[in-house]
């Protein structure tokens, strides 16, 4: 079973924020993925002065934690739109 990162665990992951030793094991097992829209919102966050970024190279260094890409598209949103309805 792969997992799907929410925003602020990518956030707090890439800021050595999470301490809990059966949650980092079971991210890195798991072989955790990454939505771009969590980059997207990270970027816009950040250029509000919400949200401080580890660098200007998030994209990367999410990629460098091993974390895959989620590949979704509006066809794949309008898919689980279908099966949560």
């Amino acid at each position: 079973m792969r997992l799907l990162l929410d925003t602020c665990i990518v956030y707090d992951w890439l800021m050595g924020e999470i301490k809990d030793r059966p949650s980092i094991e079971r991210i890195q097992a798991e072989g955790a993925m990454v939505s771009s829209v969590s980059v997207w919102e990270m970027a816009i966050k950040n250029g509000l002065g919400k949200m401080l970024l580890p660098s200007a190279r998030i994209a990367e260094e999410i990629q460098e934690q091993g974390f895959q890409w989620l590949n979704i598209n509006p066809y794949v949103a309008c898919h689980q739109m279908a099966i949560t309805t």
